[in-house]
């Protein structure tokens, strides 16, 4: 591994922790099932990270899955503004004095549209790509079966910890959200790059 290629790749690794680690350091900033201006902060730069997590998992099947590679990249980069987009809707509802779901409820009725494809349809789009990398990286055995099923499952568990506004439940979604990028990024077969 050449010096550009190991930076490249160490920088790869702290994102595929940071991102995840922070997600769930924000989940201890909700209040009354909101995202607070703190919490949407550490979303925002979670969601940073992730785009160079998600480049770089795609990366790994670039070889054997190049237009799942190339067109998921796109996918992936509209998921990651749409999470970004829900931690600046936590700092701007927040500024405006909205407190209860209700509130934000009307708030984004009012919005429209607009919210359609800036949070909810890219807001999909973050759990299916994890499912969809998860699958991918399956394929080309980039990773053990059992760690891509555990990334599958935190792909899929994610929106259940989100959309119900239950601590618990995104708690243990964080739980696997980190675990499984932990796992991924420390027995990833690196010689498929």
């Amino acid at each position: 591994m050449n010096k550009k290629s190991e930076l490249e790749h160490n920088i790869w690794k702290v994102s595929m922790i940071a991102a995840p680690v922070l997600v769930a350091i924000a989940q201890f900033y909700w209040e009354n099932g909101l995202v607070t201006s703190t919490a949407g902060l550490l979303q925002v730069l979670a969601f940073a990270f992730w785009i160079v997590a998600f480049k770089g998992l795609l990366d790994y099947t670039k070889s054997k899955l190049p237009v799942f590679s190339a067109i998921g990249f796109l996918i992936v980069v509209y998921a990651m503004i749409g999470g970004a987009g829900f931690g600046y809707d936590g700092i701007y509802t927040e500024a405006m004095g909205i407190t209860t779901n209700e509130e934000s409820t009307a708030l984004a009725s009012k919005i429209g549209l607009p919210l359609i494809f800036s949070l909810f349809i890219p807001g999909a789009l973050f759990p299916l790509s994890i499912i969809a990398i998860g699958i991918a990286l399956i394929r080309t055995k980039s990773v053990t079966l059992w760690i891509g099923i555990l990334f599958i499952i935190a792909g899929i568990s994610f929106p259940l910890g989100r959309i119900p506004r239950i601590d618990l439940f995104a708690h243990a979604t964080n739980v696997l959200l980190i675990l499984s990028h932990i796992l991924i990024s420390s027995t990833i077969k690196t010689e498929e790059r």
